[in-house]
């Protein structure tokens, strides 16, 4: 009985530990539209806004966009937000030897300031958050 007692708080302390220490997680859930349309495919990773990394900064979590949605789940605090939609234009061959594989060309569809340069925040609370972007791609810029 108290062998089972004691398994018992391991397992919960275990538990504690793996979901970040006790600190409150957020889950974000919304629609990326670029030029006006749902964004068929891309990526949306979150990193903590905290400054420089440090021990105690929350990991960067990257979650898939699919025909305009998304949800990840992250520990609460305020995040860079950085949005890619990478699209194939192309295909090349690794060599010249016959029968060398072939490598896809992508070409990013978002401007800087949405992803390496990004200009993106969001203040993540605990428990549900609903965030929708609407971004605006290189070619729609050039209209």
């Amino acid at each position: 009985m108290l062998r089972g007692f004691w398994l018992c708080h391991a397992l919960i302390a275990a538990v504690a530990l793996a979901g970040g220490c006790g600190r409150p997680i957020g889950t974000v859930s919304g629609v990326v539209t670029m030029d006006g349309q749902p964004l068929e495919k891309g990526i949306i990773s979150f990193s903590a806004a905290e400054g420089a990394a440090t021990e105690s900064a929350s990991p960067p979590v990257s979650a898939d966009i699919t025909g305009g949605r998304y949800s990840a789940e992250m520990v609460a605090g305020k995040k860079f937000v950085q949005i890619s939609a990478s699209k194939v234009i192309g295909t090349r061959k690794q060599s010249d030897a016959p029968g060398a594989a072939v490598d896809e060309i992508f070409e990013e569809q978002l401007p800087p300031k949405y992803n390496s340069s990004t200009e993106l925040t969001l203040e993540v609370k605990p428990g549900g958050n609903s965030k929708d972007w609407a971004v605006e791609s290189i070619r729609g810029k050039r209209r």
